[in-house]
């Protein structure tokens, strides 16, 4: 099949109003013959329009040309909405899959096809009028997303967190420059990724100068506040003792220590709250609200827990697995600084033929990265995206919670002992940090819109005998896995 098949003769010189009424001639009685010779009309074509329009109850509509088109409209509109539902769930079918399921739709569904019966696909040509006449589908890379972020991203920890989260704002009325978030990331003397470079289309392969085969992982400790105030950072070498050349470049007021491994241990995360301490001020009179994840650092932390107590400081735990929509720092912070900080490794590699990036130059090309990173706007507008400033209990939409349906549980019937994040304060109890969060009853995704007149329903009355659920249908645990994991 064609792509873009365009007429190259002057075949057809005759009027089709003629070719009409010839065909209405022939219905009412005439010869083929004497209505060609009537109306001026090639007479094997017009034997042939006659036989077409007799055999269309089978629903194929006939393009000019000589090619069928071997869905209807609304059948692809069906294999359409399919796609966006698979994809809605982590599931999104490639260019083979679909063309596989459109062979196995057109056969069991026993439609005139042309396609390959070997390779049992559907040709490139009808994927790409497949495309064609679906423009609102494109091919995207997908973001890999692990299942337990999949799974645990659900409706009900997310009402329960605003749920906490709304009963601990109207106990205290914090203002935005009072709600803090912190979050750890890792900076490594070799760039996770490269800039994209110019280069000779076709060559087979570009390189990008690294100063390693791996890199050295020093931890930094980010918090920012709904106000679009930053604390300053807070860097983890890995190393047994400090030296003052490691400093060198790094941002205004940033902290330093050091421990062999360079993650975060809890005895430093008690030390970097004492670094939050002093740049916050929380008093009785103007608390502070401090939203973290729930490593076992900050949540099995007792010493932190009793300072936060005597320092008026509120903490929330987010859901588990739930940190890439609720925690405004990965949100909007952590991308732009990743990126601003490749930039600056790869400037100093450019700048300095011959020499690596070391511990020793962290500091300085952190500390470029940081202050192009750390702006007001990407604070406020990481609360903002996650609904906590301004408060938003419905940010997120119902298509947002699509990809948890294939690991729903229903909700048990009566009290529940379901693992809680929260606020704590003087009589409050250390919160859980079970990960065995689950989900809500079946969402299904809002409605797609192609264009301002034709709306897409997600779940339409199928007009096929054997429709596209039925060749992939929607991927679901089973209730055995249900019941083990609930249990």
């Amino acid at each position: 099949m064609v792509y873009n098949y365009k007429r190259k003769g002057h075949r057809q010189s005759w009027d089709p109003g003629n070719m009409q009424k010839a065909i209405d001639a022939v219905k009412g009685g005439m010869a083929f013959l004497t209505a060609a010779t009537t109306y001026k009309v090639p007479r094997n074509t017009l034997k042939r329009r006659v036989l077409e329009k007799n055999k269309r109850a089978t629903g194929h509509k006939k393009v000019f040309g000589g090619f069928n088109s071997v869905f209807t409209k609304e059948q692809e509109l069906e294999i359409f909405n399919h796609l966006l539902l698979l994809e809605t769930r982590f599931f999104g079918m490639t260019v083979k899959d679909l063309r596989s399921a459109a062979y196995e739709l057109a056969e069991k569904n026993k439609l005139c096809h042309t396609f390959n019966k070997e390779s049992r696909m559907a040709g490139k040509g009808w994927i790409a009028g497949f495309r064609k006449r679906h423009q609102q589908l494109t091919l995207r890379e997908p973001e890999q997303t692990s299942a337990a972020r999949a799974s645990g991203f659900n409706k009900i920890s997310v009402k329960k967190f605003f749920d906490i989260l709304v009963e601990e704002r109207s106990k205290h009325n914090y203002t935005a420059h009072r709600i803090f978030n912190v979050d750890e990331t890792g900076l490594t003397t070799v760039q996770s990724k490269s800039s994209k470079v110019l280069a000779l289309r076709g060559r087979r392969q570009v390189g990008s100068l690294t100063s390693a085969e791996r890199g050295v992982l020093c931890s930094l400790v980010m918090c920012m506040s709904a106000g679009g105030s930053y604390i300053p950072p807070y860097i983890i070498f890995p190393r047994l003792r400090m030296k003052a050349e490691l400093t060198d470049g790094a941002p205004p007021g940033t902290a330093f220590t050091c421990h062999p491994s360079g993650w975060m241990q809890t005895e430093l995360f008690v030390q970097w709250y004492n670094h939050f301490l002093v740049h916050a001020k929380p008093t009785k009179d103007d608390p502070v609200l401090l939203i973290l994840d729930g490593h076992s650092t900050h949540t099995k932390n007792i010493e932190f827990i009793q300072l936060a107590r005597a320092n008026h400081t509120s903490v929330m735990c987010l859901p588990p697995h739930c940190t890439h929509k609720l925690q405004p720092l990965d949100v909007s912070f952590m991308g732009p600084l990743n990126t601003f900080y490749v930039q600056a490794i790869e400037r100093f590699l450019r700048n300095n033929p011959g020499r690596t990036v070391t511990q020793y130059q962290v500091s300085r090309l952190f500390g470029e990265a940081y202050m192009k990173a750390a702006v007001p706007l990407n604070a406020v507008n990481g609360f903002r995206k996650c609904g906590i400033e301004p408060l938003n209990e419905h940010i997120f939409t119902e298509d947002e919670f699509a990809a948890a349906e294939v690991t729903d549980l229903p909700l048990p019937d009566g009290p529940t002992d379901l693992p809680t994040t929260g606020g704590l304060n003087s009589t409050d109890p250390l919160p859980s940090t079970s990960n065995a969060v689950p989900s809500l009853q079946a969402v299904s995704p809002s409605s797609y819109t192609t264009n301002l007149d034709e709306k897409y329903d997600p779940q339409p009355g199928t007009s096929f005998a054997i429709s596209p659920k039925d060749i992939i249908p929607l991927p679901c645990v089973s209730d055995e896995s249900r019941r083990r994991n609930w249990t």
